[in-house]
């Protein structure tokens, strides 16, 4: 049997509907000063970009992936703390588990006022490596299947 894990959407979806990966990415690259202007969330990206395709090249670009969480209670917490209120919770199954993926640790993408490009590279590094994780998060290459909305 597949693994579940918990995704959140913006749109009202129906179960076995299929979402691709790579809408982060979509939207990053059109970030602009009028639509965005938040930069250092388009730095940090680029950042860890930087960081995967010098030290872990093998790793999927965050840009072509899908963000997974692995609780359902992790997902609410995330879209709780990211202003994501208005999104859906979905209970979602990978498609094709051989796509590239990596297991890294959501709480390293927060960012605080006084984060820097140091503090991103060095938080990239750890999201990389994989290990000490607090809150795991899947990146994955695959499209996902939506199993069921979540009513929280």
């Amino acid at each position: 049997m597949p693994q579940h894990y918990y995704y959140c959407y913006s749109l009202p979806l129906e179960p076995g509907s299929v979402i691709k990966p790579g809408n982060w990415g979509r939207i990053l690259k059109k970030y602009t000063p009028q639509t965005s202007p938040n930069c250092w969330l388009f730095v940090r990206e680029l950042v860890y970009e930087s960081v995967r395709r010098e030290a872990f090249p093998h790793k999927p670009s965050r840009f072509d992936s899908i963000f997974l969480c692995f609780t359902e209670n992790d997902l609410i917490e995330f879209r709780d703390t990211n202003n994501r209120r208005l999104d859906i919770a979905y209970e979602i199954e990978v498609i094709d588990e051989t796509t590239p993926s990596h297991i890294g640790d959501l709480t390293l993408a927060n960012m605080a006022n006084t984060d820097d490009y140091h503090v991103f590279e060095n938080r990239a590094r750890l999201y990389w490596q994989g290990e000490n994780i607090v809150k795991q998060e899947l990146i994955t290459t695959s499209p996902i299947r939506i199993i069921r909305p979540i009513n929280r």
